[in-house]
């Protein structure tokens, strides 16, 4: 996915920058006056955001960053729900969640796959954690 897509990312694309990707987001977001954080409710703000730019026709082509830091931000989401960690995975985008349990998640893959098929972030965090 990334290597198709081209993603142009502020930091370089490492496990270890995942939480600055979502940090950046949620700055983003806090500057235009909404509160993002890394609960369970944020995941349901994502889904509407996602699901709106489905019903807009808008492709991955068009948001792959959008959808990368929107993953990001599931992946720290996760992190707080389960304790789980970032490392380097063999996704399309090369960076995934650990659960303590030793299982591999692709928050990053999720988002991607939520504006395609209309899947549920919050539903995906639930069936985890």
């Amino acid at each position: 996915m990334a290597a198709e897509l081209q993603l142009a990312l502020a930091y370089e694309l490492t496990a270890q920058n995942a939480p600055r990707f979502a940090a950046d987001i949620v700055a983003q977001a806090s500057s235009q006056g909404l509160e993002l954080d890394y609960s369970r409710a944020t995941c349901e703000y994502l889904d509407s955001v996602i699901a709106s730019l489905r019903a807009g026709g808008v492709t991955v082509e068009q948001v792959p960053e959008v959808l990368f830091g929107f993953g990001c931000v599931l992946g720290e989401i996760l992190i707080e729900a389960t304790g789980a960690s970032w490392v380097h995975a063999e996704f399309a985008v090369p960076i995934g969640v650990r659960l303590p349990d030793a299982r591999l998640l692709d928050p990053v893959g999720q988002t991607f796959t939520a504006l395609l098929t209309g899947s549920s972030l919050a539903t995906f965090v639930s069936s985890v954690a």
